[in-house]
């Protein structure tokens, strides 16, 4: 009992370890990267121009020029790296099906922060600052969380073994029942 509760304290640890390293590392890195293709999204107007490392100028047609910063906690990074915690430290199975899992999960929830973050913009472009933020804080955060979800069951969706795989008869449920 002592060995099992150090082996989870371990892998505890090293998934504390893989977070907090891995923002450290890749906050910069990936919020350029979703900067980019948030720009690339918003293209067809050209209001939205890319100012400093992580700021947007945003020029709205009828209201007030602003400037929106994509911090690095609206940067999909820690779904991304609470992702790859789960598929290193918690599931089981082959590492090259953990890592496809991982990746197919993790380009999902990039794809669909960018698309958040475009649309905040959008309605920045729209309606002004005050319109951008309460999208961001009301409907982006349901958003965040919605797609945050869906990459992790579609994660575990392509971990778990399929219905017509054979289970060995001592792992049924229908024998523990």
């Amino acid at each position: 009992m002592i060995r099992r509760r150090a082996v989870i304290a371990g892998l505890l640890a090293a998934a504390l370890v893989v977070a907090f390293g891995g923002f450290l590392l890749l906050s910069d890195p990936l919020r350029a990267l979703e900067s980019r293709l948030v720009l690339d999204v918003l293209r067809p107007g050209q209001r939205v121009t890319l100012v400093g490392d992580h700021y947007f100028q945003v020029l709205p047609a009828h209201h007030t020029p602003f400037r929106a910063q994509l911090t690095p906690f609206c940067s999909s990074l820690v779904p991304v790296l609470a992702l790859a915690a789960i598929a290193a430290f918690v599931v089981h199975g082959h590492w090259v099906r953990r890592s496809a899992a991982l990746l197919t999960a993790a380009t999902l929830v990039v794809i669909c922060n960018v698309l958040r973050i475009a649309a905040s913009l959008w309605v920045g472009l729209q309606v002004g600052a005050r319109g951008l933020v309460l999208f961001h804080d009301w409907v982006g955060t349901l958003f965040g969380l919605g797609y945050t979800m869906i990459g992790f069951f579609l994660m575990l969706y392509l971990l778990l073994p399929r219905a017509t795989t054979r289970i060995p008869r001592a792992a049924r449920v229908s024998d523990v029942l």
